[in-house]
């Protein structure tokens, strides 16, 4: 029994990568000390709520499930790029926090879509 469903989970990592991957490049080019790299690292980190919220908007069976798979695999394509740029190896402790921290980030995003599902496009619910 196949619980996620690949169409949504792809459109869901997509949307992630689309502002994660440009951040995380941007980050590694201005430096790690500077106001705008804080500001990548932001985006980079709203990326995994947004893989997480795309992946559940289409409401899929274990639409939570499917939001926290978009947030981690959201993760490892920013920290692909990460590696590649600086030629070193991630710590393995804080490569699992960090993939545990967008996980639960894309669960939220998650939470999200379905709560706006639920409660309608304005965020009030029983107006006519």
């Amino acid at each position: 029994m196949n619980t996620l469903d690949a169409r949504v989970l792809v459109s869901g990592i997509v949307a992630g990568l689309f502002f994660a991957l440009p951040a995380a490049v941007i980050r590694q080019i201005v430096g790690g000390d500077s106001l705008l790299a804080s500001v990548m690292l932001g985006v980079v980190l709203f990326s995994g709520a947004l893989a997480g919220f795309a992946a559940a908007r289409p409401r899929p069976p274990n639409a939570l499930l499917h939001g926290a798979v978009a947030g981690a695999v959201t993760f490892l394509g920013a920290q692909v790029v990460f590696t590649v740029w600086t030629r070193t190896v991630p710590n393995p402790i804080a490569l699992v926090f960090w993939l545990l921290s967008f996980a639960s980030l894309g669960t939220i995003g998650a939470w999200v879509a379905l709560w706006r599902g639920t409660n309608g496009p304005s965020g009030t619910r029983g107006t006519s």
